[in-house]
């Protein structure tokens, strides 16, 4: 079985920034574990502010970062799922190119990320449509060339409005209203009809979308779209750590962790937005630092 001074689970900013200030830090022996085909995370979804000061975005901050992490001395392995990690801090992942293997960490940070929440189920009539996304959904179609998710969109929520908020006015896509549980939310001007506190009856569509019903108290009224989008608050996941029993945090669904950011097993860390979503990089990059001089000052 392979061994390592450090695994870092996951390849997003979190796992990126560690992974650096680990090497730049003495730690030799390093291997970053990433699920998708390429390292990045969320900041793969392109061009919104990451930043305290809004003037870091998301695509640039993820070359300056991994431009860095070619000069750094650390295995990467993409592709590849973490099931769990199992007693003695070994690591279960399968990938297509190696299947199911373990991996010996003596010491493990989580850094898996965020993940978009999920919405109460909807009753639907007429066959299974498409055209109901999510934010990151319709980002990533977004920013396929010469691709939108639709023409005439219904968002429900506003959490991640602003991921999407500048396409949605460049592509000049009808925005049909917005439903929100907050009547002052900010809808970044994308449309003049608010749904304050309605809430999703009913989906009809055969083959796609083609209306939608909402209610609030004896209230029906429909709105005909080709496609609608939750923008869901986002959850930090902790698939990995439930799996691994680990203590969780039952606000953040992520991974309780202490002052040192050690999970409730022993020499297991946890930082970034996988632990709870954090507002800005600054803060992560801080996190992520004080992860790391906890691991080496120990």
């Amino acid at each position: 079985m392979k061994a390592y001074d450090l695994i870092i689970v996951g390849g997003g900013a979190a796992g990126i920034l560690c992974a650096i200030d680990a090497n730049e830090k003495g730690i030799k022996n390093i291997l970053l574990i990433e699920k998708d085909p390429v390292l990045g995370g969320a900041l793969n979804l392109g061009d919104y502010n990451i930043s305290k000061e809004k003037t870091i975005l998301g695509k640039d901050y993820k070359v300056s970062l991994l431009n860095k992490l070619d000069k750094c001395n650390i295995d990467v392995k993409l592709n590849t799922m973490v099931l769990k990690i199992e007693d003695n801090n070994e690591v279960l992942c399968t990938s297509p190119e190696n299947g199911i293997e373990k991996i010996k960490g003596t010491n493990i940070i989580l850094s898996n990320g965020a993940k978009e929440g999920s919405r109460k189920p909807v009753n639907m009539v007429g066959d299974r449509c498409s055209g109901i996304l999510t934010v990151g959904m319709a980002k990533k179609i977004f920013n396929m060339p010469h691709m939108i998710p639709g023409k005439e969109i219904l968002i429900a929520g506003n959490a991640t409005l602003y991921m999407i908020e500048k396409e949605l006015k460049d592509n000049n896509i009808n925005v049909v209203g917005i439903i929100t549980t907050d009547k002052n939310a900010n809808t970044y001007g994308l449309t003049d009809n608010i749904y304050d506190n309605y809430s999703i009856e009913s989906i009809y569509g055969q083959g796609r979308i083609n209306r939608v019903k909402l209610s609030k108290g004896d209230q029906e009224i429909f709105v005909d779209c080709d496609t609608l989008i939750f923008s869901n608050p986002m959850l930090s996941d902790g698939l990995v750590a439930m799996r691994s029993d680990i203590k969780l945090n039952q606000v953040t669904t992520g991974p309780q962790v202490d002052k040192t950011f050690m999970t409730s097993r022993k020499n297991i860390y946890a930082c970034g937005n996988g632990i709870f979503i954090h507002n800005s990089i600054e803060d992560i990059e801080n996190e992520c630092k004080e992860v790391i001089d906890n691991i080496v000052c120990k």
